[in-house]
Formats: C-alpha cells, sequence, structure tokens
C-alpha cells in the first residue's frame, strides 16, 4: 500500500494546486484506509486509496467552497482504465481463458509455457527445471503459443 503514496499525493495535487493540502488528503487517506478492520474485503488497494482520497477532496470542497475547483473529469479518470473493475474482470475472465487453453496442451509444452509464460521464467531456467535445453523450451513455447492463437482465433477456446 505504501508504494502508492506519492503517485496518489502527485494526483491530489494535481487536482488541488496546493502541496500541503495534498499531503494533509494523502495522509488522511491512509489513515481511513489503516482503520478498516477487515482489509480482505478491499480488492484494489490502490484503486480504493484514488477512490477515499477523491472523495476527501470532495468532501473538503464541500466544507470550503472557496477551497478549490475539483474537474471531476479529471479526477473520474486518472484511475488508469487497468483499475478500473470492467478492466479486471475482463483480464481476469482471459486469464481463465488462457488457463483453460494451457490445460489441453501436450504436457511438456504446456509445463513450459506455464514454466515461462505464466510463471515468469527464463527460457533458461525452465530448460534447467524441465531437463531439456533452452532450444527445445523455445520449441515448446513456440507450438504452445501457436496452438493456443489459433485456437482462440477459431473461436475453439476448449481445446488446444
Amino acid at each position: 500500500m505504501i508504494d502508492y503514496y506519492k503517485e496518489i499525493l502527485n494526483y491530489v495535487q494535481k487536482l488541488t494546486g496546493d502541496k500541503e493540502k495534498a499531503k494533509d488528503i494523502t495522509q488522511e487517506s491512509y489513515a481511513r484506509i489503516i482503520e478498516i478492520e477487515d482489509k480482505n474485503q478491499i480488492k484494489n488497494h490502490r484503486a480504493y486509496l484514488y477512490r477515499m482520497a477523491k472523495n476527501l477532496l470532495i468532501d473538503e470542497s464541500r466544507k470550503n467552497k472557496n477551497f478549490f475547483k475539483i474537474d471531476y473529469e479529471e479526477a473520474n479518470f486518472t484511475i488508469p482504465k487497468e483499475q478500473q473493475p470492467e478492466e479486471l474482470f475482463y483480464k481476469q475472465t482471459q486469464y481463465i481463458e488462457l488457463l483453460d487453453l494451457v490445460q489441453n496442451l501436450p504436457k511438456r509444452s504446456k509445463q513450459a509455457f506455464t514454466l515461462h509464460v505464466i510463471q515468469g521464467f527464463t527460457r533458461k531456467e525452465v530448460a534447467h527445471k524441465m531437463n531439456i535445453n533452452i532450444s527445445t523450451v523455445e520449441k515448446h513455447i513456440t507450438n504452445a503459443t501457436l496452438k493456443i492463437k489459433d485456437r482462440l482465433e477459431n473461436g475453439q477456446g476448449e481445446k488446444a
């Protein structure tokens, strides 16, 4: 959560034009999230902090009508598209579809593809784990990728 402090601070400062007020609102956002008893309810801490800061800005603006003018359009679109619920749902659906396709790959291709693409191991690490040479790993990954791509293009998401 602390990773987002500067990002949230910059967001608030951009909206307020006041660095000290931005610090106060950012700190208040963090304080409120800390007060939440069940933090597991929060699925996306970054988006939650943005929303909390925006709401605090609106509250502050209501209290002090001349405090600053919020550009509501700017405030609504500052959260990157990839963090919006619809986009997250779409990506999760794509990921599930990819996993289904991977499950139907031949054993060695599935293993190489999973280790490299899904788990993020380098080709060299995959070769070591699978006890095969790097060119064979590349062949398995290429074959898996081509089969998955073919199934996606032909709309046959069940078997690769």
